[in-house]
């Protein structure tokens, strides 16, 4: 009876160590599968899907050829570093032409400065010079402007004297040159918004 019974206790003991056993080996083949070790889950969905029952339930994936696919993307990688060399290369033309622009615009401050300058020393000259004959006797002066030629010193001149000043002088000056030297400050006068 005692043999009986050690054999009816170790059933339940061999039960337990077959289904570990069974659970053990459907992990392990589970993980095998669906890791693709070796690939061992391609090949067994091959050899199923030639069965004619299981062939419209199995789907097998195309193999991957994994050199093809190195090979294509170091092509794309490498269409995209000359992409990105001839966009460097670009910039930098760009960067160049930016920079031979900030140049040319930087000389041409400097030259619209020195011509400021000048402006400005010609103006204080011409405000000098129609300080000396705004104290001239208005005959004086007239008759010494009368012997100048260009009409636009003559106007530059009276236009930095005081109005009671420039008027006595354009009063005694020739009176061709007078009309003249009016018509110009009208049109000038006219134009000016």
């Amino acid at each position: 009876m005692q043999k009986e019974e050690t054999g009816n206790e170790r059933r339940p003991l061999r039960l337990i160590i077959i289904i570990f056993i069974a659970i053990f080996i459907i992990l392990v083949v589970g993980l095998l599968f669906y890791f693709n070790i070796g690939g061992i889950s391609n090949h067994t969905l091959k050899y199923f899907s030639n069965i004619p029952i299981l062939k419209g339930l199995i789907q097998v994936k195309p193999t991957t050829n994994y050199a093809d696919e190195l090979k294509k993307l170091t092509s794309e990688l490498n269409t995209k570093q000359k992409e990105l060399q001839n966009a460097e290369i670009s910039l930098s033309d760009k960067q160049k032409q930016i920079d031979e622009l900030q140049l040319q615009l930087q000389k041409q401050q400097n030259e619209l400065n020195s011509l400021k300058v000048q402006v400005n020393s010609k103006k204080t000259d011409l405000k000098t010079l129609a300080t000396y004959y705004e104290n001239m006797d208005p005959q004086n002066a007239a008759n010494i402007l009368n012997q100048i030629t260009d009409n636009n010193i003559l106007i530059g001149i009276l236009g930095n004297m005081n109005k009671d000043n420039a008027s006595k002088i354009l009063e005694q000056l020739d009176p061709k040159k007078a009309a003249d030297i009016t018509k110009i400050l009208y049109t000038n006068a006219s134009t000016v918004p």
